[in-house]
Order: C-alpha cells, then sequence, then structure tokens
C-alpha cells in the first residue's frame, strides 16, 4: 500500500520540479513588419518584475538583458509592488540608463497611494512616462510616436476617443497598457503596437500546449497571456513577466520571461503593385 502512493507522490513530485524555473529567464524573439520602418528596431520588453530580486545590482538580468544589443527598453506596467521599497525596481533602471526607457503603470503601482512620489522617482532615473500625450521620437531613422497607457481598474474607464487624442501624427504608433484582456478598447485605439503584460503567462503552463492555467481578473485558461495577437489591423504583443511568484505561487512550466521584439521595414502592398 505504502509504495503504491509513494511512487505517485514521487512522480508527481518530479513533474513538478521539472517545471520550476531554477534560475532560468526565458528570451523569447519575435519579429513584427510594418511599412511605416524605415530601419529594424529591436525593443526588449520587461514586464511585471514586481521589485523582484535578480542578484547583486540586478546582474541576472542585466547580463542578459545588455548582450540583446537593444534600441529600446519597454516597461508595461508593474515594475514595482505595493509592499516593497523599489530597490531591484530602481537599480535595474539605473543599470539601463544607456538606452531609452519607455514605461507605463500596472495594475500593482496604480494601488499605492504614493503613486506620483513613485511616477517622479522613475522619471528621475530617465525612463519616459508619456501618459497624458504620447511623445515622438526618432530612432535609427524611424519616426515613432509612443504613448503610456496608465493601468485604470477596468476598461471601461476610458473612452477609445480619448485615448485616440494622445496620439497627434501618423507615425508608427506604440502605446505600452498593462492589460491584455482589455480588446475592445485596443480595437478601437489608433495606434499600431500594444505591449501588454499582467498575466504573468497564465501562471501555472500546460507543458507543449503553451496554456495559461489562469490569469489576474481573465479566470482559467485565458486567451491572452503571452505572443503576439493580431487586433483589428495591429498587433499586441504579451510578456510573460518577470516575477518570480505571485501572491505565493510560483511558476510551473512557465519561466520568467524577456521579450525581444523586432520592428522592420515592410513594403507596402499597395506601393508595390503601384511600382
Amino acid at each position: 500500500m505504502i509504495k503504491k502512493i509513494l511512487i505517485p507522490a514521487a512522480a508527481a513530485a518530479a513533474v513538478t520540479a521539472a517545471g520550476l524555473p531554477n534560475g532560468r529567464i526565458d528570451v523569447t524573439y519575435y519579429e513584427i513588419g510594418s511599412p511605416k520602418l524605415k530601419a529594424k528596431l529591436r525593443l526588449v520588453i520587461l514586464a511585471d518584475l514586481h521589485d523582484e530580486d535578480y542578484g547583486k545590482q540586478m546582474e541576472q538580468l542585466t547580463e542578459k538583458i545588455i548582450p540583446l544589443n537593444p534600441d529600446m527598453i519597454m516597461i508595461p506596467g508593474d515594475l514595482c509592488e505595493e509592499k516593497k521599497n523599489d530597490e531591484h525596481s530602481m537599480c535595474l533602471l539605473n543599470r539601463l540608463k544607456a538606452y531609452p526607457v519607455f514605461y507605463s503603470t500596472g495594475n500593482h503601482e496604480e494601488h499605492r497611494p504614493d503613486l506620483p512620489d513613485l511616477l517622479s522617482k522613475i522619471r528621475a532615473s530617465g525612463a519616459h512616462v508619456p501618459e497624458t500625450e504620447a511623445e515622438c521620437i526618432e530612432m535609427k531613422g524611424n519616426e515613432l510616436e509612443i504613448l503610456s497607457l496608465p493601468c485604470l481598474k477596468k476598461e471601461y474607464d476610458y473612452i477609445p476617443e480619448d485615448v485616440n487624442r494622445r496620439f497627434h501624427t501618423d507615425r508608427y504608433r506604440i502605446m505600452l497598457s498593462h492589460r491584455p484582456s482589455w480588446i475592445d478598447l485596443y480595437n478601437s485605439t489608433e495606434c499600431d503596437l500594444i505591449l501588454s503584460g499582467h498575466a504573468h503567462g497564465g501562471q501555472w503552463r500546460i507543458p507543449a500546449l503553451h496554456r495559461g492555467l489562469i490569469a489576474p481578473s481573465a479566470g482559467f485558461f485565458p486567451k491572452y497571456t503571452e505572443g503576439v495577437h493580431e487586433l483589428n489591423g495591429k498587433k499586441m504583443v504579451i510578456s510573460r513577466g518577470l516575477t518570480k511568484k505571485t501572491h505565493g505561487v510560483i511558476r510551473l512550466y512557465n519561466n520568467p520571461e524577456i521579450v525581444v521584439l523586432d520592428l522592420i521595414p515592410e513594403v507596402n502592398n499597395a506601393e508595390e503593385t503601384a511600382a
């Protein structure tokens, strides 16, 4: 009887142990093209750090990020936590000062009573937080317009027309927005690319299927937990994020993730036909 119990228990323990991160960080590569782009541009997306400790001077992260040769660093929310002192988050920002960094708030930052002070601290590190209107920049010959959409409680807290008014040009438009489930809003938003996080990859993933079990505010087996999604003529890229556990629950078959997104020029089919 004991043997019959021990063998399944040992097998279950082995399966669980195989799925634990054990210090691993995945680096996932995606590529998206647009006729608005003139040259290849590499974005590194760092979502949902939750002020996680990644070693002295955050070297476990930076030693992976720097060799990727990013042109820009994008942080779509939950860099910080409510009940931590931001030590690791600010250390990471300081280590990445060589790159243009764009940041938007996540739900954990929006819950903080000291949010204005936190945003001041993040801006003082050199990070861009263009919340009230998009920021126009030029990078490697590319003209970009970047907006950080604050993470409010509900999707209907936003009116699509009000979001669209924060953009001002026909440049390649990038919007950092923490919650990937706000599909109706994104379908009505006039931008080219949405960068998101929040779902933590579903926390526990089913091996081989890449299907997450549960996500905050999205329930069981949520659709939007990772990867590239087509939304009404635009793309949404979701990072599984960097926190090692959520409310004490460790990740399973779902390592922390750095996303590398290469934006590349793409010939407009209409222009190609006319030529």
